[in-house]
């Protein structure tokens, strides 16, 4: 009987929420493709565009490229923009991952403040125990 008549020790139940961590990313810069301008040569039309670029008052310079070089240069810029798609996935799983995160915190969070208050709740309701009422002494 002196086991029933004791009275139970209180649960404290200390929780705070968990902190969310922030992704901070820069901007991206823009960009801005200048324009290029083709002149493609030919033993027909080679005196002629050395004549354009002297009345322009140009300096006659030509870079010039192979067949194959100017094949290079495509694939190269097809394997920029693969990159750059590949990048584009990367960021994209990162975000998804960052609002996954938020969101599965948040109910956490939640269910520790639910949990928090039920415990407070449980623990402030009023004894009405037989030996509660027969204590003269309360």
């Amino acid at each position: 009987m002196a086991g029933c008549s004791s009275t139970p020790q209180r649960i404290e139940i200390s929780a705070k929420p968990i902190e969310k961590p922030q992704l901070v990313l820069p901007k991206a810069d823009a960009v801005n493709m200048r324009k290029i301008e083709w002149v493609l040569l030919t033993p027909d039309n080679f005196q002629e565009e050395v004549d354009k670029f002297k009345t322009s008052g140009r300096p006659v310079v030509f870079f010039a490229l192979t067949d194959q070089g100017y094949e290079n240069l495509g694939l190269n810029f097809s394997d920029i923009r693969a990159l750059v798609q590949q990048q584009q996935a990367i960021i994209l799983a990162y975000k998804n991952y960052y609002e996954a995160s938020n969101k599965a915190l948040d109910e956490a969070n939640e269910s520790i403040e639910r949990t928090s208050e039920d415990v407070k709740s449980q623990q402030n309701v009023p004894k009405d125990s037989i030996l509660d009422k027969l204590n003269p002494f309360d």
